[in-house]
């Protein structure tokens, strides 16, 4: 994993030339919130709507192992009012260390609070996270990233305590009727396991009592022999989906589905649409 290429004194530079054009624009009397990554924005805005300005720091189809922002990202973190952590991304603390260094009155929140973490996940070939990082690939853990977002909302912007509260039980009606939905759908499914080629799912899968079968490295190539193990294991489990992610695959896709059967279905954990994402995962589940 390449570590973060901005010093404290890059993000400095950034923020004074972000305090040149602060105080102007037609937008400075709303509030800056700077998430980490596309999903988070989607959940926030769903509160937010427009009383707030709510940008991330990461592009959908940027890689979260190698990511290093760039300074149009890190101007808009460094004039933020409350950043907004998505918990557990390798590359966030350290870039929130210097955030602050630079702009120590950042309030900084993580949204991950409140959340079972799973471990174990991403040891691949040596490489290990403490923990699982795709803790917004759960339609249960976005209630608790929402209502983190509700109190640092209302920390921030007072004034629209009760716009946001409203948003945030509209949203959460929405989410408990997803959960119930696919909770409902996959009961009635024979088949509880899916490979997927980077195990993003994890959190999905212990909602609804899954197996995650990965068979790919994490942004490596796997042994031969740990990718027959995971395949052998998808064929004994009979499983029929397999997820991948667009630039994951490494060209053996083809090869495992011919080897297992499954279905390839391309999912995008990382965009904006997260209902959409959600929705697509439970749909190739519960269609099989």
């Amino acid at each position: 994993m390449a570590k973060n290429k901005y010093t404290a004194a890059a993000i400095a530079v950034a923020l004074a030339i972000a305090g040149c054009s602060r105080n102007g624009g037609a937008n400075n009397d709303k509030k800056s919130v700077c998430v980490s990554i596309e999903p988070q924005r989607w959940v926030a805005e769903q509160i937010a709507a427009d009383r707030v300005e709510v940008t991330s720091l990461m592009s959908g189809d940027a890689n979260p192992e190698n990511f290093d922002p760039p300074l149009s990202a890190l101007r808009n973190a460094s004039q933020a009012d409350v950043y907004m952590q998505m918990g557990h991304l390798p590359w966030e603390q350290s870039l929130i260390e210097k955030l602050k260094q630079s702009n120590p009155g950042m309030k900084v929140v993580d949204t991950s609070n409140g959340i079972a973490l799973i471990t174990g996940t991403h040891s691949h070939d040596g490489h290990s996270h403490e923990a699982d990082p795709h803790t917004w690939s759960s339609v249960r853990n976005a209630r608790l990233i929402a209502a983190n977002m509700l109190d640092a909302l209302k920390d921030i912007d007072p004034g629209n305590a009760d716009f946001f509260t409203q948003n945030y039980n509209r949203l959460t009606t929405r989410l408990d009727s997803l959960d119930n939905a696919i909770t409902v759908a996959l009961d009635s499914c024979s088949e509880k396991a899916f490979m997927v080629w980077h195990p993003s799912l994890s959190y999905f899968a212990r909602d609804y009592g899954l197996t995650q079968i990965a068979v790919g490295a994490e942004n490596k190539e796997s042994t031969v022999r740990s990718m027959k193990e995971q395949i052998d294991k998808a064929v004994g489990n009979n499983v029929k989906v397999f997820f991948i992610q667009p630039a994951m695959d490494g060209g053996k896709s083809d090869e495992i589905v011919s080897l297992t059967g499954a279905e390839k279905v391309i999912i995008h954990p990382m965009a904006y649409d997260w209902w959409g994402e959600m929705k697509c995962v439970s749909d190739a589940l519960t269609k099989q």
